[in-house]
């Protein structure tokens, strides 16, 4: 700029005039731009390209004539990228304000944003004008980019998901497609966006549309016709007596250029008849106190300013002062890289004080392990020079060398060009520092290392750079190696180690699980059959006396036999609440032919309890425990005689049938006999509470939990009764399906709300009262993948589904299962496992399980960033009007009020935070 600020450096013939000239483009060129930070120069044409350029040489005079010219320039300057991806003319470029990426805007009607960091790789592709887009701007906070087109619509994206904000078309409705370019621009304090061809009243204007709420009350008038450019100056300025404010620059198709400062309501100054044609282009130096303007005539005008004229310019200190105040961060800059850009900025001061919040917390705790999506963005820095040859054999012996990335040129300018003449000769101290913090080192790569391979691991360094190659840019990433729980070991896949599980972090704040072991039976502690010798000798069947103790909340670890005289006694497997009959283990499902509910008489899929003389049931526990005693002596009648304290009788019965199992519980004793009917009494005086029933084919399990009675037959049906309110609950239900299928059933329970629950080998699962099925709560899949307790609340009688799984983790699953599952799925998705886990407890109506696993749920979509899922589920809980406000008792609202806590601490979702929070005080309103 020498020759054209200082006169006689004009006429100088050592003073160059043409630094470089660059001939690579095939048509015309529409728009060049510097990076901020001077390193870089984009431009784009015609042909439908941009290209990035460097400088290589500066500093002494060279030939050009291997650019095509005669001429001697004083810098050489290299095409270090070539952009391609638009179908036609590139009409502007912009650089985003922390150079992160680069936006090139086409007559194809789409805006490519580039990844600054990995050219020529496309960050983005945003479609939605339907008209040529003539203009782009960065919003200086970083989070918009505004783009305007002939469509006569202005169009805000946001840079977070490169989604639509806001569409703005009154000021352009009756605007026509008379200008070349539309080049908007952001004001530095990033309040203002400031269009091109706008309309009022028919007269054309710039008009101004204000950050907050996007309204459009203001414009800049004056000129006579459209207006082609808008130029804001980088910096903000202050004069003595009056605020901060900026300056603008306005160019036009009537030859005319206008400045304004944005305190004042008239123009500084306006400049007429500059040009004999249209103003392309505005640009604004560094120091803000020069423009220059270009001509579509083939000139280019320099403007001079001074601090009178403009102000002072504010230090950046201020400028980050005021952006704190704003917007709570500081700006962007080239100097702040990639940081800058993953910290989304935060405008609602609701959200902003939740953050602020959540950091004051986090203080005095440990670092939150790092999301996928983080880890992804702070991946995106400037790429890693490659110093390696890794040198290769072929299976016929012959030699492969990767080669190594080299760069343009070893002595190539890596820095911004340095103005012309400068000379470190003459510099001083400063001159020299200065220059050396200009000029980054060179790297040089000239010492390459080899690093031999073998053929095997070659080809599958193929493999995997085509299957690289092949995977798409959106795909999902996997999470974190350090927060997640290790895979066991029997369920493992062989490369586990190497590829680490895919399960999610775990909840904050969430109580410890208790740790519950569920060990096989023994040899000796295992099913006897009828009339088999046991471990003592002793034949098990006439003669012999069976007793059943009430079961604690939480499963016993296993199921043991107690020698006492010639009394046999039993604890079996049971759910939180419920009480089975005495037999000495659980009969285990036999392979006998399927039932397929027809014919008169119906077949064994379950083993028959054998008939036993004497059984016994405990009612209740305590210093003074109840038992029911069963006396099948006197065939063919059974005697029952409650006792309290073992010698104290409450009260006796009569069945004329032989009692096969046997279960009760302080409400209520109820007997399953050989003749396939069941007894129900009162517990405390004997009453019967309902008439005796019969069943469609004989017992195999019986149990209790409070009022409700539950029924498994030995031809695979359920049955579960509520007989306070004498209400079949599940009427017959088969899963003799399951049992064709090759499972086993390993034991079964109630819960206390009155759902079953089978516990097989293959799986766990419960009856739907709604839908009428069996549905899963459990499979061995989840054994091999996911750690139960990582997310579990901790075993309780209000926790039936961690009940289920607890006792499920104990079943061992089929080698061939364990086999196909690592072929087939070796790693469960966790997004998966949170969403079973959420239909489970709302089918198995647990609400603390459902809160629980719902704040799991949304807090996993949270850290991941999955908005489409998150707004889905949460919509859930708010619904149309009229509809039901409670599920599970909880009240909808509830859960919508916690779920904005979670969704606060992800500032890329303040959007659906601000969707959610006005829908919930609409509804507190109503």
């Amino acid at each position: 700029m020498s020759p054209v600020r200082i006169p006689d450096d004009e006429v100088n013939p050592d003073v160059p005039k043409v630094l470089c000239e660059l001939t690579n483009h095939l048509a015309c060129v529409n728009c060049v731009r510097w990076s901020h930070d001077g390193k870089w120069l984009a431009s784009c044409g015609d042909d439908a390209l941009v290209m990035i350029w460097q400088i290589r040489y500066q500093g002494a005079k060279l030939s050009s004539s291997s650019l095509g010219g005669d001429s001697m320039s004083a810098e050489q300057w290299g095409l270090v990228h070539m952009l391609r991806g638009h179908n036609g003319d590139v009409l502007d470029l912009a650089w985003s304000k922390d150079l992160r990426y680069l936006a090139s805007a086409s007559v194809d009607n789409s805006i490519i944003i580039w990844n600054a960091a990995k050219f020529p790789e496309k960050s983005a592709v945003v479609t939605g004008h339907s008209g040529l887009v003539k203009g782009i701007t960065w919003d200086p906070v970083g989070k918009y980019l505004a783009s305007q087109s002939d469509d006569r619509t202005l169009r805000l994206w946001r840079t977070g998901d490169w989604k639509e904000e806001k569409l703005i078309s009154e000021p352009f409705k009756k605007c026509g497609g008379t200008t070349h370019v539309l080049r908007l621009c952001w004001s530095p304090d990033g309040k203002y966006v400031v269009s091109a061809h706008a309309l009022n009243n028919d007269g054309p204007t710039a008009h101004i549309i204000e950050r907050t709420g996007w309204k459009t009350g203001m414009d800049f008038v004056g000129h006579r016709k459209a207006v082609e450019v808008v130029s804001f100056s980088p910096h903000l300025y202050r004069r003595e007596g009056s605020e901060n404010h900026g300056c603008v620059a306005i160019g036009s198709r009537d030859r005319s250029l206008s400045v304004w400062l944005t305190n004042l309501k008239r123009p500084l100054v306006v400049m007429h008849d500059l040009f004999t044609d249209s103003i392309l282009d505005v640009s604004w130096g560094r120091d803000g106190y020069e423009l220059l303007a270009c001509s579509t005539d083939g000139t280019v005008a320099h403007f001079a300013f001074t601090e009178k004229e403009l102000g002072v310019t504010l230090s950046g200190d201020s400028i980050d002062e005021l952006y704190m105040s704003t917007y709570g961060t500081k700006r962007a800059t080239s100097s702040s890289g990639t940081n800058q850009t993953t910290q989304m900025l935060i405008e609602d001061p609701e959200l902003l004080a939740l953050q602020e919040r959540a950091v004051r917390a986090s203080n005095g705790n440990a670092a939150p392990p790092t999301s996928a999506a983080n880890a992804v963005a702070g991946a995106m820095g400037p790429p890693v020079l490659v110093t390696k040859q890794i040198e290769s054999r072929t299976s016929d012996g012959r030699r492969r060398i990767t080669p190594v990335r080299v760069s343009l040129e070893s002595n190539a300018v890596s820095g911004p060009p340095l103005p012309f003449g400068f000379s470190l000769a003459g510099a001083g101290a400063k001159g020299k520092a200065a220059a050396a913090a200009a000029t980054p080192t060179v790297i040089s790569q000239s010492s390459s290392l080899l690093e031999k391979r073998t053929d095997k691991q070659a080809a599958t360094l193929d493999k995997q750079d085509k299957s690289a190659s092949e995977t798409p840019s959106d795909s999902t990433p996997t999470l974190d190696k350090d927060v997640v729980p290790p895979i066991t070991s029997e369920a493992a896949p062989p490369s586990a180690e190497k590829q680490g599980p895919n399960i999610a972090p775990s909840v904050d704040k969430l109580p410890p699980p208790k740790p519950i072991s569920f060990e096989p039976l023994s040899a000796n502690e295992s099913s006897t059959p009828p009339d088999s010798t046991g471990k003592d000798g002793a034949k098990t069947g006439a003669g012999q006396k069976r007793l059943l103790t009430e079961p604690a909340l939480t499963p016993p670890p296993k199921a043991k036999r107690v020698k006492k005289l010639v009394t046999k006694t039993a604890t079996t497997p049971s759910g939180p609440g419920s009480s089975k009959q005495g037999t000495a283990s659980q009969p285990s499902s036999s392979h006998h032919p399927a039932h397929k509910g027809s014919g008169a008489t119906p077949t064994h899929v379950l083993d028959v309890p054998p008939l036993e003389q004497t059984i016994v049931v405990q009612l209740s526990s305590g210093a003074t425990p109840t038992t029911l005693q069963l006396d099948n002596r006197s065939d063919p009648i059974c005697k029952l005689t409650c006792q309290r304290g073992g010698d104290q009788v409450q009260w006796t019965a009569v069945l004329p049938s032989p009692a096969l199992v046997a279960s009760g519980n302080q409400c209520m004793a109820c007997v399953a006999c050989q003749d396939s009917s069941v007894g129900v009494f009162s517990s405390t005086t004997g009453r019967l509470l309902s008439a005796r029933f019969l069943l469609p084919s004989k017992p195999h399990t019986i149990t209790t939990s409070g009022y409700h009675l539950m029924v498994v037959t030995s031809s695979a049906h359920v049955f579960v009764w509520d007989m306070r309110s004498s209400k079949c609950v599940v009427q017959g239900t088969t899963f003799a399906p399951m049992l064709d299928e090759g499972m086993k059933l390993q034991s079964s329970w109630l819960c206390r709300n009155g759902l079953p629950v089978l516990v097989m080998d293959k799986g766990a699962y419960t009856h739907h009262k709604d839908m009428g099925v069996w549905v899963e709560l459990w499979n061995p899949a989840e054994q091999t993948e996911v750690s139960c307790s990582q997310f579990a609340l901790g075993s309780s009688d209000s926790t039936p589904l961690d009940q289920v799984q607890r006792a499920g983790s104990g079943v061992a699953p089929p080698q061939e299962l364990l086999a196909a599952l690592r072929n087939a799925a070796p790693n469960r998705s966790t997004l998966g496992y949170l969403e079973g886990q959420v239909c489970r407890s709302l089918c198995l109506s647990s609400p603390l399980e459902y809160q629980h696993w719902c704040r799991t749920y949304v807090r996993f979509l949270v850290q991941e960033g999955l908005e489409a899922r998150l707004r889905e589920f949460c919509g859930e809980f708010v619904g149309p009007s009229g509809s039901s406000r409670v599920v599970l008792g909880l009240q909808k609202q509830a859960f919508l009020r916690d779920f904005l806590g979670l969704i606060g601490e992800n500032p890329s979702l303040q959007r659906l935070y601000r969707e959610l929070k006005d829908s919930l005080d609409s509804e507190s309103v109503l």
